[in-house]
């Protein structure tokens, strides 16, 4: 089966806005939470509201990186060779991943038989895989296991 590579990345494009869109709302009350007068701390062992303060600036990181992840996802639509939609068997499986460089590990279901992962471009496995051509078969040890990845799609 071919897939399309710009309904893979609007599928993925969804996904992390409505991440983004659920995390900023949590970002705002860990927020309102550090910040509000009742959270003063009343003694040196209440730490509430360091714990909200230390909860927000980690959700405003993840914040960040989730836009630029969306901003990487939005130029693939204006720029389609930027990457790559690779199906490749390893195991007797066929597995379909999408090459960027932020976003590793994010996973969409595009229907009841195909899952789409992101495999980054800076993990050795990555690495491997953007190298390699239609057909192409390819050995990859990890951890001390090796494994066969023949490709079967690159588009």
């Amino acid at each position: 089966m071919k897939l399309d590579k710009d309904v893979v990345i609007k599928n993925f494009l969804e996904k992390f806005e409505a991440e983004l869109s659920a995390l900023v709302q949590s970002a705002k009350a860990a927020h309102a939470a550090a910040t509000h007068e009742e959270s003063k701390a009343e003694d040196r062992h209440d730490t509430f509201a360091i714990e909200a303060s230390y909860l927000a600036a980690g959700q405003a990181t993840r914040v960040a990186e989730l836009e630029k992840t969306i901003q990487e996802f939005d130029s693939f639509l204006s720029h389609r060779s930027s990457t790559k939609l690779i199906s490749y068997v390893c195991d007797g499986n066929t597995s379909h991943a999408l090459f960027a460089t932020l976003g590793g590990g994010s996973k969409i279901q595009l229907n009841d038989q195909i899952t789409i992962q992101v495999l980054s471009v800076k993990s050795p496995l990555g690495e491997e895989l953007m190298l390699a051509k239609e057909g192409e078969e390819i050995v990859f040890e990890n951890r001390g296991i090796e494994k066969s990845y023949r490709i079967v799609s690159l588009s």
